[in-house]
């Protein structure tokens, strides 16, 4: 992997400027990590060496190499994570340009406390509280590095799902995916719009979001014996609505453990009492909740579950775990309809001169 992804002497150049002195006998240890839905690579490397005096040491460090878009997440953590959300996130080592759209960014190791706490609502909620503090920490919006026009890309992408589950073969097996059409389509005409009063909602107004809280993206670390939530992978990092943080986490989470999903309004709350808001998840908030959830299975969830879905063997593990996870995003698409739906109703039934739940 090293001669494949990473140049051993930019590596090593890297460890020199770190340390600071010079280092006897430097050997690297170059382990690939699990990347992200973008697969970039990634590594955990281990430089071995002895320093001035003779004393054996380990400088350990993560090295992503990002290419095209991803690299966007390079000035994300120049700017964002190595301020504002310093304390939410791997702390950030360096970067070294390689190309305009090419680099490779250094960070701090994170080792996990536990592999997976999830099945706790507790160490759950402890994420949710973090996002509370992070989405009101005072970020300035001109520190998100603007070259991710995420409207445009996020319509773009909702059309092209449902592109993705209109070509759907139409079998008894995914003849459940299919009843979802109309719902979709009526959420993806009605996208703009719904963004727009989703970013507009005042009890809790856009600000900046990490923009992909799942259980992939977060762990627990040990931080004066105590468990600290930490998130990963910053580069959808964006100006957004919490509630697409609060709502990707909840259904992710969801997914894989059922008491999660038991205990999602309790869960919600948390966060709610966290951000020093009432605890009433009234029909309004709801709505956006839900809202939020589709513009997050539009993002490309749910495309690329449709596409496991095409090239996986019938009857395998792969295509069963897809048909799961397309079926889970498509609940989310038709709870947003409804929300919608009802939402306009309200709007048209309300007397004259009365405030509306949506904007005009």
């Amino acid at each position: 992997m090293t001669d494949a992804f990473f140049d051993p002497e930019t590596l090593i150049a890297f460890v020199h400027r770190q340390i600071g002195e010079p280092a006897q006998g430097l050997e690297m240890d170059v382990r690939p990590l699990r990347g992200g839905l973008e697969s970039p690579a990634v590594a955990r490397v281990g430089a071995r060496f002895r320093n001035g005096q003779g004393q054996p040491r380990l400088f350990s460090f993560v090295v992503k190499r990002l290419e095209g878009a991803p690299s966007r997440e390079a000035e994300i953590y120049q700017t964002l994570v190595a301020s504002a959300a310093r304390d939410f996130s791997p702390a950030f080592l360096g970067v070294e340009r390689l190309e305009q759209d090419r680099c490779l960014l250094f960070l701090e190791p994170v080792r996990p406390a536990r592999r997976w706490p999830w099945r706790e609502t507790e160490a759950a909620a402890r994420v949710l509280e973090r996002l509370a503090l992070f989405h009101t920490t005072r970020v300035d919006e001109g520190s998100v590095p603007p070259l991710w026009d995420y409207e445009a890309d996020l319509i773009a992408s909702a059309r092209e799902t449902l592109a993705l589950l209109e070509a759907l073969p139409k079998t008894a097996e995914l003849r459940a995916l299919r009843r979802s059409l109309p719902a979709l389509r009526k959420v993806v005409a009605a996208l703009p719009e719904m963004r727009r009063h989703l970013l507009e909602l005042e009890r809790l107004p856009r600000t900046v979001i990490h923009g992909d809280v799942h259980p992939g993206n977060a762990l627990v670390r040990l931080r004066s014996s105590r468990e600290h939530p930490v998130l990963l992978d910053w580069g959808r990092a964006r100006i957004g609505s919490p509630l697409e943080d609060v709502s990707s986490w909840l259904q992710s989470l969801g997914f894989w453990e059922p008491q999660a999903r038991r205990r999602h309004d309790t869960l919600l709350v948390r966060y709610l009492a966290a951000r020093g808001l009432p605890p009433c998840l009234d029909r309004d908030l709801r709505d956006a909740y839900w809202m939020a959830g589709a513009s997050n299975a539009l993002a490309g969830a749910l495309a690329y579950h449709l596409w496991r879905l095409e090239g996986a063997a019938r009857g395998s593990a792969e295509r069963g775990a897809a048909l799961d996870a397309a079926r889970d995003a498509l609940r989310v698409i038709r709870r947003a309809d409804t929300c919608w739906r009802q939402a306009r109703e309200r709007r048209k039934s309300l007397p004259e001169g009365l405030p509306s739940p949506l904007p005009s």
